[in-house]
């Protein structure tokens, strides 16, 4: 690296820091941003609840559906008397020859 570059580097350098401050200042959100940004959040917030809300009805609905006995159930429940039957109908017939 010669002089000449050395000094340019050095006088970007310098340009560049003299300018930061501004560009901190500038990302800095005033107390107007920060109010929307703080009335964005409670309104998300507040729509992030509503639909958490319906999920659980939803969830709550869902449980009491599958607490309810369905059509298998019901046709599994009749095979198992058929077949205590039959097994007892099988066993009496043995014991009766």
């Amino acid at each position: 690296m010669n002089v000449v570059q050395r000094g340019l580097l050095a006088g970007v350098l310098c340009v560049w820091l003299t300018g930061l401050p501004n560009f901190v200042q500038a990302q800095t959100p005033g107390q107007e941003t920060q109010q929307e940004i703080l009335a964005l959040l409670k309104e998300q917030n507040n729509k992030l609840s509503g639909e958490l809300r319906r999920i659980q009805r939803e969830i709550a609905a869902l449980r009491a559906d599958m607490d309810k006995p369905g059509l298998k159930d019901v046709f599994s429940g009749i095979g198992y008397i058929l077949g205590f039957f039959g097994a007892a109908a099988f066993v009496a017939a043995r014991r009766k020859e």
